[in-house]
C-alpha cells in the first residue's frame, strides 16, 4: 500500500508541474534581451575628429562628427578607452567633449549611445599629459630662476637648505647634472640665456650678473646707474631691458652703458615682444600689464595691455609673462588657478583649469612646444618646475637668436 500511495502522489506532482507550466503568461518584458523580436536604436558612427590626432589630458576640447548620436546629450557617454570624457554638447550628428585626465599614445574613442546595442567603431587617438615635472627635487631644494637653450636645455639657480648651491642644467628628458658652481648669491629671481651662451641674471639688488658660457662662476657684469632690477629680457639689437621697484625701466648696451626711461612701478617681468617691450607689475595700487613701442632704441608712450586686477582679481600678483609666436599671453600668478591666457584680442581664460597650482614665479619656454615655470613652495607641495605642453612655439627669443 505504501508502494502504490508514493506511485499515486509523484503522478500527482508531475501533472502539477504540467498545468503549471501550461498556465505561464506569456513574457511580461517583450523588450529584454531574451525577446527575439526587441528591437535597438542603430549604433553610433565616428567619421572624422577635431583636432584629428592628438589632445592633452584634461585640456583639450574634442569634436566628434558621425550620425545616431542622441540629441539628448546624457543620453551619450564618450569612452577613452575606458574612462569616460566630459560631453559639452550634443547633437544626431555632432558630439564636443573634454578629454578626461588620462593619458596614452593610442587609445580608442568609442561612444555609446542609450538604447543601442553595441557601441561605435573605435578611433585611434593620442593624449599627452598637458603637464609634468620637469625633474626630481628633494624637498630640500628649491629650483628659483629659470631660462633655456637653444637645445630645449632648462638652466635653474638652486638652492639647498637656505644655502645656494650654483647653477644646474636640465636636458629635456629631465636629467640634472651641475653647470655653475657656487660663488656668491644664486637665489636668482631672474636668468636669461645671451649671447655667445652666457647667462645673465639678476637678484632684486642694483646688478646684473654673467655666467659664463663654460659654467664658470658668476660675475658681476654692471652695477652703475641701475636700479633694484627683477627680471630682465633681450631685444633684437642684444640690449638688456631690467625692471624692478623702481621710477625707471633701464636699457643696459652690450657695451654696458644705461639708459634709464621714467615708469614709477613695481615691476616684477618683462618680455620683448613683436616691437614692444611689455612690462607686468603694480602701479597705483593696481596689477597691470603695460607695453611701450619700440622706437629704434628708445621708449615710445605707455600702453595699458591688459588690467589684471580688473578683470581676474585685485586681491592676487602677476609675477611673469611670456608670448607664444601667435600673440599669446602667458601669465603667471599667485591667484589660485596660477596662469592665465591672454588672446591676441584681450580677451583671457584660465590655462588648463585645475591643472596647475600658484604661485608661478618665472616663465623658460624650453624644447619644442614646452613652456616651464617655477612654482613657488606651499606648505603641502615642495618648490619645482613645472613643464606644460602649449601645442604652441614660444615666440623669438632675442637673447639667442
Amino acid at each position: 500500500m505504501t508502494k502504490r500511495f508514493l506511485a499515486s502522489s509523484g503522478i500527482l506532482l508531475i501533472l502539477a508541474m504540467l498545468f503549471m507550466l501550461a498556465g505561464c503568461e506569456e513574457n511580461k518584458y517583450p523588450d529584454s534581451l531574451y525577446n527575439p523580436n526587441a528591437t535597438f536604436n542603430a549604433s553610433a558612427e565616428i567619421t572624422a575628429v577635431d583636432p584629428p590626432n592628438l589632445g592633452l589630458a584634461g585640456v583639450t576640447v574634442i569634436t566628434l562628427t558621425g550620425k545616431n548620436f542622441s540629441p539628448v546629450l546624457n543620453e551619450n557617454i564618450v569612452f577613452f578607452d575606458a574612462v569616460k570624457g566630459t560631453l559639452l554638447e550634443g547633437s544626431e550628428t555632432r558630439l564636443v567633449v573634454r578629454a578626461p585626465i588620462y593619458t596614452s599614445d593610442s587609445c580608442g574613442i568609442r561612444v555609446s549611445v542609450q538604447g543601442a546595442l553595441l557601441f561605435s567603431n573605435k578611433w585611434k587617438y593620442k593624449l599627452e599629459p598637458a603637464q609634468t615635472p620637469l625633474a626630481a627635487f628633494t624637498t630640500a631644494e628649491q629650483p628659483w630662476a629659470i631660462t633655456a637653450d637653444a637645445a630645449g636645455n632648462v638652466y635653474t639657480s638652486l638652492v639647498v637648505s637656505n644655502a645656494g648651491v650654483g647653477i644646474k642644467k636640465i636636458t629635456p628628458e629631465g636629467v640634472m647634472g651641475d653647470y655653475s658652481p657656487k660663488g656668491g648669491e644664486t637665489k636668482y629671481s631672474a636668468m636669461k640665456m645671451g649671447p655667445g651662451g652666457v647667462i645673465y641674471a639678476v637678484r632684486i639688488a642694483k646688478a646684473i650678473f654673467t655666467i659664463p658660457a663654460a659654467g664658470e662662476k658668476p660675475v658681476t657684469w654692471v652695477t652703475a646707474g641701475l636700479g633694484t632690477i627683477y627680471d630682465l629680457d633681450f631685444d633684437a639689437n642684444k640690449n638688456i631691458w631690467g625692471v624692478g621697484n623702481n621710477t625707471d625701466i633701464y636699457r643696459v648696451k652690450q657695451d654696458k652703458s644705461v639708459a634709464k626711461f621714467p615708469f614709477t612701478a613695481d615691476l616684477r617681468s618683462v618680455r620683448v615682444f613683436n616691437g614692444h617691450v611689455y612690462v607686468a607689475g603694480k602701479k597705483d595700487g593696481a596689477e597691470k600689464i603695460w607695453r611701450f613701442p619700440l622706437n629704434g632704441e628708445e621708449l615710445g608712450a605707455v600702453e595699458e595691455y591688459f588690467d589684471f586686477s580688473a578683470k581676474v582679481s585685485s586681491e592676487y600678483s602677476v609675477y611673469c609673462i611670456t608670448f607664444s609666436a601667435d600673440g599669446y599671453m602667458y601669465v603667471g600668478t599667485n591667484a589660485p588657478q596660477a596662469l592665465y591666457l591672454v588672446h591676441p584680442g584681450g580677451n583671457f581664460e584660465v590655462l588648463y583649469p585645475g591643472q596647475f597650482l600658484p604661485k608661478a614665479l618665472v616663465f623658460a619656454w624650453g624644447a619644442g612646444t614646452t613652456l616651464c615655470y617655477t612654482r613657488e613652495a606651499t606648505a603641502a607641495n615642495p618648490q619645482t618646475i613645472i613643464r606644460l605642453n602649449t601645442l604652441k612655439q614660444s615666440a623669438p627669443y632675442y637673447g639667442i637668436l
